[in-house]
């Protein structure tokens, strides 16, 4: 009579952690990939927020100021009559285009008379987000 040993061999062992190396691969790749996504998403909502506080502060525009958004290197800024009132750092990594702008509102309507639509492209290891200013100053 034959016996037969318990246990694996040496190519089923070796399969298993081909197969455990490849979905942790995978997995990483993915993970990698859900975080850039995630940054630039972050770093649009900022920029959206502050474009949508200028235009608010330019409807209301109870002080007379003027209100601007400008992009100047990974600074975006709020200003009032010149004067900074809110700032954003861009993380490091992240590419916008155009690399600098300045966008006035309208007082009363709050509008960007600079152009028809306005936009804001930031992208970071392959993601790309795209912000889109209407003429009058809403954010899509």
């Amino acid at each position: 009579m034959k016996t037969s040993k318990g246990g694996f061999t040496l190519f089923e062992i070796l399969l298993i952690f081909a197969l455990s190396a490849s979905i942790t691969a995978f997995g990483a790749i993915s993970l990698a990939r859900l975080q850039a996504l995630f940054q630039v998403r972050s770093a649009a909502d900022e920029i959206k927020s502050r474009v949508q506080y200028g235009r608010d502060l330019a409807i209301a525009n109870k002080d007379a100021q003027s209100y601007s958004l400008t992009l100047v290197g990974s600074s975006v800024k709020l200003l009032s009559s010149g004067q900074t009132i809110s700032q954003y750092q861009v993380p490091v990594g992240i590419v916008m285009a155009p690399t600098s702008l300045t966008w006035s509102f309208t007082p009363t309507t709050g509008a960007i008379a600079s152009c028809t639509t306005c936009t804001l492209d930031l992208s970071f290891r392959g993601v790309t987000e795209s912000i889109i200013v209407q003429a009058n100053g809403l954010v899509n």
